[in-house]
């Protein structure tokens, strides 16, 4: 069993079961989550820890970074069991913390993984997609743990429900989140305190810049893969 998880990573079909289940986590369950669905809010912090786990493993032989993923993995999932069992305000700052170290991880596997020399394909391209969401995913956490140590950053005038503490609260900002790097910005909830405009410019920047980039570095590697593959055409004597 575990070895069928290891070799997940090591096919570009794993992008695509990893868009899907990224999807999942973010558009049904995490909704879910916010309905008191402990049994969700735990199984999810599991195979996320799992997938984050198996990525890292993967793309690394180095003993000593083996040993930081397995630490932090172990770390995530007991912070998500006391956040579930005593959500005191440090434990939820602790998992928060851990949550965009999972985020900025998971990233770099998807990016190294759609990066890779050789043609471009379909699982490339999700498993690019795959890495859109996590950014987002990555700065709703960052969202969340600064207004958890800097009350009032953020207003919710147009929706004061939101201001509930909780899962519900995160589920809130992934919303916000997913709008800001859309660039769409509705407006129910704007940013106040510098640190956070200034987060919510970031992702507004690499939510434009990232799609630009990513088309021309996909087109990159497929046209050197051509090059490198493509047999030179044979001249003939006059």
């Amino acid at each position: 069993m575990m070895r069928q998880i290891l070799s997940f990573w090591t096919e570009e079909r794993s992008l695509t079961i990893f868009l899907a289940l990224l999807v999942l986590q973010i558009f049904i369950i995490a909704p879910l989550e916010t309905t008191g669905h402990w049994l969700l809010y735990t199984l999810n912090g599991v195979v996320g820890s799992l997938f984050l786990l198996t990525g890292l493993l993967t793309i690394t032989q180095h003993r000593l970074i083996r040993w930081i993923a397995a630490c932090l993995v172990g770390c995530a999932l007991t912070a998500r069991w006391l956040a579930l069992i005593s959500p005191t305000p440090l434990i939820l700052i602790a998992d928060n913390l851990l949550a965009i170290c999972f985020a900025a991880c998971f990233t770099a596997i998807v990016l190294q993984k759609v990066y890779e020399e050789g043609s471009v394909s379909g699982h490339r391209v999700r498993g690019a997609i795959a890495a859109y969401l996590l950014i987002g995913y990555f700065f709703a956490t960052a969202y969340r743990l600064l207004d958890a140590l800097l009350p009032g950053s953020f207003s919710y005038a147009a929706n004061p429900a939101f201001m509930q503490q909780g899962k519900g609260l995160a589920e809130a900002f992934m919303y916000f989140s997913l709008v800001t790097l859309t660039t769409v910005g509705f407006g129910d909830i704007s940013a106040v305190h510098p640190v956070a405009r200034s987060l919510v410019m970031l992702e507004a920047v690499i939510g434009t810049l990232y799609p630009a980039i990513l088309i021309a570095r996909l087109v990159s590697l497929n046209i050197e893969h051509e090059k490198k593959y493509t047999p030179p055409e044979s001249s003939t004597a006059p």
